[in-house]
């Protein structure tokens, strides 16, 4: 751990890297949002933060609910053994924000090795207990689901708690949590809530009641995992949610170095109890006991955790271990590749120049990964994403992202790419259908939006604003009015500009008389100059929105100047060329029709 690193805040030592906090009693694991909040706080502890603030830049393009901020503070406020009345820590000002007042010191920690274990315990066990036991006896099963008969039954499989005196072994316990979930997802007669839903639920104590309501599933697997040397134990129970009784537990204790024996054992184990021969999840996993070392796998495990914590970087480094350990190891290079488009992503959206360079690694990682093993669905999801983005080859990618998807149809990833393919060759029927199922398996996904993109895309304007308006709670206020804006562009709707404009200026830090120097603009000389005048004047724009707002103006040259710049960059936004409402005005350009051409999108 770097000493940067390392704070003391108040009497407590807050180490970023482990995201926790200790002091002279007691050591507690932070949330990496809750950690997150601390950090923003931390750096801008001589002012007041507003509530508005914490979300745009915590929670930026994200769809969050009313309440998240506020339970954040409440659990940041807990762990820290803070007191809202009579605060050490953070004080509330009312209807203006927060603000850090602990004092803040950097400090150099001990610096030591741990070293790592790995464990995948009684995991085939679990999954194929789970998958049966809707098959064992129907007739209950059936009337305490509450389902209609052709429809699957829901699951939630909670994050597992991890107990160890080694918290840099968590991802262990996350680790197991992910495998079953991706094992479950198999089965045709389960419908499992995705990873981005229940791992919300980390850390936090929550009633079967509270989980029911918010991702209506009739059942629960929830467990633990603890770590002592060498050995592992790892418990857990399904419950019957709707009636809140615990139907199946067991514990299951072994060596850590155990794992292809132990889900060898364990599997025939629960199929003997069930007196069942064949299902598809023990057929999906018989296929996979290959002797993946175990060193190899622990790198695995450990990138998937970085991965979720956003940390890109060391995911990227840990996948990529994993592949210097075993060089057959399909999967590392598939999400390795995957990391690589997700770095694309991250550094297109945010203006870094000359991106390409992460599209020809993913796609010669991706290749590899198919070579291996075509099979798994992030494998697909690698190769669909280099026949787009790579390529160009749409078709090919179109049956790549078809594979990914039968292969993993509940796996949030896979459908967010999906969506973002079937939007840019204007599917758009597909692209809302494609949205409406994810939202069915992740009730709280990050991005409600994308059915709003359908509609938008396509044209249907007031469909757009509707569906914004359905849920605006759950969008910040800068967010939702960006999507107000962009809209009443699209659709010419100065009025709509005048009353949304304001507050989405509002919220980049643009100073008021900009603003009303826009808004006298727009009312007096129109929609061309007000735009030209906006777009030179707010430098948080990226040069894939200020195109946008140059061709709304009717400043064609403009526009096509910037674009050409992203498509040589290889910028990732680019790909909406032909399908944004805006470039659409530039159908009669001929530079804008060789772009189309150069993407292979005309």
């Amino acid at each position: 751990m770097s000493k940067e690193n390392t704070f003391l805040v108040g009497d407590w030592l807050v180490k970023l890297d482990g995201l926790s906090i200790q002091n002279k009693h007691l050591h507690k694991d932070l949330d990496s949002k809750v950690m997150l909040l601390l950090v923003y706080l931390m750096n801008n502890r001589q002012r007041v933060v507003t509530r508005n603030e914490l979300l745009d830049q915590l929670w930026k393009n994200q769809v969050v609910a009313d309440d998240v901020l506020s339970v954040a503070i409440s659990s940041l406020r807990k762990a820290l053994g803070d007191d809202f009345k009579s605060p050490s820590y953070i004080k509330t000002l009312s209807k203006k924000g927060y603000q850090l007042i602990a004092p803040v010191k950097a400090m150099s920690p001990n610096n030591h090795s741990i070293k790592v274990n790995w464990m995948v315990a009684a995991l085939l066990g679990l999954v194929i207990f789970i998958a049966l036991w809707f098959q064992l006896t129907p007739e209950d099963n059936s009337s305490n689901r509450n389902l209609d008969s052709n429809q699957a039954a829901r699951l939630a499989v909670l994050p597992f708690d991890f107990y160890s005196s080694s918290k840099n072994r968590e991802y262990i316990a996350d680790g197991l949590t992910d495998i079953i979930i991706n094992q479950l997802v198999q089965e045709s007669d389960l419908q499992v809530t995705s990873r981005s839903s229940v791992m919300q639920y980390k850390g936090n104590k929550i009633s079967v009641k509270e989980v029911v309501e918010q991702l209506n599933v009739d059942w629960i697997l929830e467990g633990s995992v603890q770590l002592e040397g060498d050995k592992i134990q790892v418990t857990a129970q399904l419950i019957n949610a709707v009636k809140d009784v615990h139907i199946w537990s067991e514990t299951y204790q072994r060596n850590l170095s155990d794992l292809f024996e132990i889900q060898a054992e364990v599997a025939s184990k629960i199929v003997t109890r069930l007196n069942l021969s064949s299902n598809q999840v023990i057929l999906n996993n018989n296929s996979k006991l290959s002797p993946i070392p175990a060193v190899a796998y622990d790198s695995f495990l450990r990138a998937q955790f970085f991965h979720y914590q956003g940390k890109n970087e060391k995911s990227m480094n840990a996948y990529q271990q994993a592949i210097d350990l075993y060089p057959d190891y399909a999967q590392a290079y598939a999400h390795l590749s995957y990391s690589y488009y997700y770095g694309y992503l991250l550094k297109s959206l945010s203006g870094e120049v000359q991106t390409g360079g992460f599209i020809d690694k993913a796609s010669k990682l991706a290749i590899k990964a198919l070579q291996l093993d075509p099979n798994p669905a992030y494998v697909q999801l690698a190769v669909a994403l280099s026949y787009l983005y790579k390529d160009h080859n749409y078709q090919a990618a179109g049956q790549a992202f078809q594979l990914a998807f039968e292969r993993g149809n509940q796996d949030l990833m896979i459908l967010e790419w999906y969506i973002e393919y079937s939007l840019i060759t204007e599917q758009f029927d597909k692209a809302e259908q494609l949205a409406k199922h994810m939202l069915t398996i992740s009730p709280l996904a990050y991005n409600k939006i994308r059915a709003y993109e359908a509609f938008y895309y396509r044209g249907d304007f007031k469909r757009a604003d509707r569906e914004v308006a359905k849920k605006a709670a759950t969008f910040s206020a800068g967010y939702r009015e960006s999507l107000y804006v962009w809209n009443s562009l699209a659709s010419g709707n100065d009025d709509a500009l005048l009353s949304h404009a304001p507050l989405f200026f509002k919220e980049l830090k643009i100073p008021q008389n900009t603003i009303a120097e826009f808004i006298i603009l727009l009312k007096e000389k129109g929609r061309s100059s007000a735009l030209n005048f906006i777009v030179e004047n707010i430098p948080t724009f990226n040069n894939y929105e200020k195109a946008k707002f140059y061709a709304w103006a009717g400043e064609n040259e403009k526009a096509i100047l910037l674009l050409q710049t992203l498509v040589a960059e290889r910028d990732i936004e680019v790909f909406k060329l032909a399908i944004e409402p805006a470039f659409k005005l530039l159908g009669d350009e001929s530079a804008y029709i060789t772009l189309l051409k150069q993407l292979k999108l005309d």
